[in-house]
């Protein structure tokens, strides 16, 4: 992307322009970063679908033998990820690039993609089989994995031509359900027990999902999936999509990244190809609408905490004899950010009574958090969760999450979802706690 400077005299400057002037330039600048940013495509088609809709491709062709169907849901520039796909490319493999998304009309956000069918997907692997003879190999990140997956057990239904599909790489997939009542374990996705088509997992080692994985491996394996999984060493989720030069080990990794393709493909192609798609035995499940604080029908003890803050300082934390909020956040979490105040709020406004404020930051560095905190105001304390399994015993799915404790060290009220905790709804929840006598 092209930087430009800033100083008082471009501003100046451009007002002298007149408005045809200022498109014009406004345009150059935006086919000059595209042209940096984003490989052109040599050719595109549609594949239509039968309820109407049809699913634009993106064709980078190749001389290769293998195809690759990349599934993406972001709009915005990514430097990192187009420069990827550019070297995928330049190794020989034909990239097929589609946004379900964007074909169906629908905004983008998590649950869109979670609930979005397979068969957009199943039409485009079927293009893929019409219109060449290489092998296929589909991709994609995130959320988009569970569309993939329905894709091709679609596919798989209504074709027996299978020997080209040589499967699928899913990186740093999200595979569960809708985001569950904090506390409480999410659900796997339905289609995960009824996916036995041979793929990867590529798995950050400082992904949110990382603890999680064997549970989402069993299941594959239970359904017979010849499935692998690649860890990723200290990288997070997201790792080709950040800014170039933020992290030298997420750059090397995305680096790494086609290489890698060339021989998670050999895998794939040598894997045995099911013959029979499975049945899907349930339906997914719905998102819960958490617009406030959880009462726990069955209050549980809360698991201690036993972590180094952000000063380097190791702190034991327990819970008797007052009441706890415990909120678990990251910084790069827009909704964590913007809570931040009111969180700051509530501590001020119990400062006398028997209350405590503890967060706990998901597997970020201390730097990291000194940095936030030099930025805005941050009056809690903050542990350190590094590796992520605080979080994952605490039931941890989303972020924030957080949790009041009553006096006897029960957890007795959750939200999965960012709030205004300086209310008198919340106070009133608080203070019927601190109302309460331990027995």
């Amino acid at each position: 992307m092209i930087a430009i400077p800033y100083w008082p005299g471009n501003f100046l400057m451009m007002r002298r322009f007149s408005d045809r002037s200022r498109a014009l330039l406004a345009a150059v600048l935006v086919l000059a970063m595209v042209s940096l940013t984003t490989p052109a495509f040599a050719d595109s088609f549609q594949v239509e679908l039968e309820d109407g809709n049809d699913i634009h491709v993106e064709v980078w062709p190749a001389e290769g033998d293998l195809l690759m169907i990349w599934l993406v849901d972001h709009d915005q520039s990514r430097p990192q990820f187009e420069r990827m796909l550019q070297r995928i490319n330049a190794l020989g493999i034909e990239l097929w690039r589609i946004d379900p998304l964007a074909d169906y009309f629908l905004p983008r956000s998590s649950e869109n993609v979670r609930t979005l069918s397979g068969e957009g997907i199943a039409a485009v692997i079927a293009a893929a089989h019409s219109r060449s003879d290489k092998r296929l190999l589909l991709a994609s990140y995130d959320r988009m994995p569970l569309p993939l997956l329905r894709g091709v057990r679609l596919w798989s239904q209504q074709h027996a031509e299978r020997e080209r599909l040589i499967g699928s790489i899913l990186y740093y997939p999200n595979l569960f359900g809708p985001a569950p009542i904090a506390g409480q374990s999410p659900e796997l996705d339905p289609i995960v027990s009824a996916s036995n088509y041979p793929l990867v997992v590529v798995q950050p080692t400082e992904g949110s999902q990382r603890w999680r994985l064997p549970r989402v491996m069993e299941a594959f394996w239970a359904a017979g999936a010849p499935a692998h999984v690649q860890l990723l060493e200290g990288v997070r989720d997201w790792f080709f999509m950040h800014r170039p030069g933020e992290d030298p080990l997420e750059d090397r990794a995305t680096e790494a990244v086609p290489a890698q393709i060339l021989r998670l493909a050999r895998l794939l192609q040598a894997a045995d190809k099911p013959q029979h798609a499975l049945p899907l035995v349930r339906s997914a499940p719905q998102a819960a609408k958490v617009q406030e604080l959880v009462a726990f029908e069955k209050p549980r003890q809360a698991a201690g905490l036993d972590l180094l803050n952000d000063r380097g300082r190791r702190t034991s934390t327990g819970f008797a004899d007052r009441v706890t909020l415990v909120s678990f956040w990251a910084t790069w979490c827009p909704p964590c950010v913007e809570e931040v105040p009111s969180l700051n709020a509530l501590r001020a406004h119990y400062k006398d009574r028997p209350f405590a404020l503890i967060s706990v930051d998901f597997r970020e560095s201390v730097a990291a958090v000194e940095k936030f905190r030099r930025r805005i105001d941050v009056d809690f304390p903050v542990l350190m969760d590094s590796d992520g399994r605080a979080s994952l015993a605490w039931g941890v799915f989303s972020f924030p999450s957080s949790f009041l404790v009553d006096r006897e060290g029960r957890i007795r009220y959750s939200i999965n979802r960012a709030i205004d905790w300086n209310t008198p709804q919340v106070h009133a929840v608080i203070d019927a706690l601190l109302a309460e006598v331990a027995d």
